[in-house]
């Protein structure tokens, strides 16, 4: 393996495939940039290869870099699931008239529930309405600004902390471990979208990076 490409490997770790190529591409060009002006200068092949390589600096410290401001492989992995979650929904009519339909059905169990003197199902049912309305009917609200998108995200937290609140009461604080191990996978979720939003301009945001 040559100096440039074990650089290279080392500088474009957990990068995505696309964040890769265009390192690739710069990097050689910068490399052979100043190779050609060593050698123009009157060193030798070998000579002009290190004054090259020493040019484009630390691999570690320029991928953290790059990572800071290019999509890493989780991320572009996330769009790429978020992208195939919507073309599955847009493509079957009637799964996105079910996941509109079941939280409105669970709200109005709810409602049944609490008037026969079941508040504890009602209260449970309410909650499942809730969740299944905030996970699965968000894609179908017209949010597709940036300020939207904070509002929306806001009001999703409040509410999932609302629900959890509304289940435990007095409890909440008891069972706040089983809060945090069940929302985790959302706030990795969540965190990474922060990431791409930052490094992504909002012309190129799918509806996934609103919510």
């Amino acid at each position: 393996m040559s100096g440039l490409e074990s650089w290279l490997k080392q500088a474009t770790r957990h990068l995505s495939r696309e964040s890769v190529a265009q390192i690739r591409t710069e990097i050689q060009e910068h490399y052979d940039s100043v190779r050609e002006a060593a050698i123009s200068g009157g060193a030798s092949t070998d000579e002009a290869d290190r004054i090259a390589l020493a040019a484009l600096g630390d691999a570690q410290t320029t991928n953290c870099q790059y990572r800071k401001v290019l999509l890493t492989a989780a991320e572009a992995r996330l769009l790429s699931e978020g992208h195939w979650e919507a073309r599955v929904i847009c493509s079957r009519r009637w799964l996105k008239w079910v996941l509109l339909v079941v939280p409105i059905g669970a709200l109005l169990a709810s409602l049944a529930l609490f008037f026969t003197g079941e508040s504890a199902m009602a209260w449970v049912a309410l909650v499942a309405g809730m969740a299944i309305g905030l996970f699965f009917g968000a894609p179908f609200l017209p949010i597709y600004t940036p300020s939207r998108g904070r509002i929306f995200r806001r009001l999703k937290w409040a509410a999932f902390l609302g629900m959890f609140v509304a289940v435990f009461g007095e409890d909440t604080l008891k069972m706040s471990w089983l809060l945090i191990s069940c929302l985790w996978p959302l706030f990795w979720i969540e965190w990474t979208r922060v990431s791409i939003r930052r490094k992504l301009p909002v012309a190129q945001w799918p509806k996934q990076l609103y919510l």
